[in-house]
């Protein structure tokens, strides 16, 4: 784990002393994402996605993508991954895990969170708190099976009232856990609304295992306001923030909000882009390469790194190594449409950090990454922001545009 520094003069304690790590998120903190993050911002932990258990699958084998840093790429990365699997059913959970041997991977961790009717109507997600006494049974299985420390757990407050937490938490709070992960909202309120961290601290009150957060940790002066309300926690997982703002460890560790140059964002973004292109159409080759030890360097704000970055993927991806540049008009950079679609689904929550002026829906509407990149240098010089340094700092404001808060008070 990276040591955190102290950090000062924040309202509701030192959040220096928390842990942060990345939460699961379906769909974003897949393998490519991890490994941006590490070179964005360094990240000590993260968690996979979770990976859906049935009969028929994985079969046996785990997919190639899920979680790399435990098999071919282990040691690459020095941060550390806990799996997560979701299932209502015991024995394809314990199936799964001995693909995951303890030589491989410390815990494994059970979602108990994901709010999707698909999952709820299988009693796996947070379908599986529908019943207390059920749920810490299931828990207890589990942990006689994988042994103690072995398992995590990531839970919401219940299914449709705060309530329902009275009686969830006594049936794991005794257990030995690996850690117990608490996001402060029931199944019915999705992402929408305020994370109950009052009922987090109750948990880290109450439980023996290491209780961590969840739910709107966007920064700085958001984590300090967590530590002032749940002061027993061991740390934050940290997920919709991320995405508001990639930079937000290190923001964390050094107390400042962190600056970068636009040029410096594109070729970061594009970086992005260009890893979920590989990912997509040459697996085998990008871990191959991470294998050797390239792409797996740690960029922060950086421009010089990362435009090697940029390079060393252009000349994968395209065969000759460019860099993005506000001087110059934009490369014909060719990549899957699905590779695109993902970097400007994070563009959707990373400009909530930005200026008003990214706001644009021309971005938005942007068809390819040549598209997408003129427009965003555009911008820029329209702003007199080419050769500015940018801050990148979490608006609260735009939370019920962007936030999944729209609709509640």
């Amino acid at each position: 784990m990276l040591n955190q520094q102290p950090l000062n003069n924040l309202s509701g304690g030192d959040v220096g002393q928390l842990k942060y790590s990345v939460a699961p998120m379906e769909g974003f903190t897949t393998f490519p994402m991890r490994a941006w993050l590490y070179m964005v911002s360094q990240p000590e932990s993260m968690t996979t996605p979770f990976l859906r258990v049935t009969r028929t699958h994985p079969d046996g084998q785990l997919p190639m993508l899920f979680a790399p840093e435990l098999f071919e790429l282990r040691g690459a990365f020095p941060y550390s991954l806990t799996p997560q699997l979701i299932t209502g059913d015991v024995e394809l959970f314990l199936q799964t895990a001995d693909l995951l041997p303890p030589d491989v991977s410390n815990a494994i961790e059970l979602n108990c969170g994901c709010p999707s009717p698909s999952c709820v109507g299988k009693h796996a997600g947070s379908g599986i708190l529908r019943d207390p006494a059920s749920f810490g049974a299931t828990i207890e299985r589990l942990i006689s099976s994988l042994g103690p420390q072995r398992l995590a757990i990531k839970m919401r407050l219940g299914l449709d009232d705060p309530a329902e937490f009275n009686n969830l938490l006594p049936h794991v709070a005794s257990l030995p856990l690996s850690q117990l992960t608490v996001h402060g909202r029931t199944r019915a309120d999705r992402y929408r609304g305020k994370a109950r961290w009052d009922l987090i601290q109750q948990a880290a009150q109450t439980s023996k295992t290491p209780t961590w957060a969840s739910g709107d940790v966007c920064g700085k002066e958001s984590a300090a306001e967590l530590l002032a309300t749940a002061p027993n926690i061991t740390g934050a997982m940290i997920g919709r923030g991320l995405l508001r703002n990639p930079w937000v460890f290190e923001e964390l560790r050094s107390d400042t909000h962190q600056k970068i140059s636009i040029t410096t964002l594109a070729n970061a973004l594009l970086c992005y882009a260009l890893l979920n292109d590989l990912s997509i159409t040459a697996p085998e080759k990008l871990i191959a390469k991470m294998g050797r030890g390239r792409l797996v360097s740690y960029c922060g704000s950086d421009a010089g790194a990362w435009e090697r970055t940029t390079a060393e993927l252009t000349e994968m991806v395209c065969r000759v190594p460019m860099v993005l540049s506000s001087g110059c008009s934009v490369l014909d950079i060719r990549m899957v449409q699905t590779a695109f679609a993902r970097m400007r689904m994070l563009w959707s929550y990373l400009r909530t950090s930005l200026p008003d002026s990214f706001s644009s829906p021309k971005l938005m509407r942007a068809k390819t990454s040549n598209d997408f990149f003129s427009q965003l240098f555009e911008i820029a010089r329209a702003e007199s922001l080419n050769d500015e340094l940018i801050t990148l700092q979490h608006h609260t404001e735009w939370d019920e545009l962007f936030g999944g808060t729209r609709g509640t008070s």
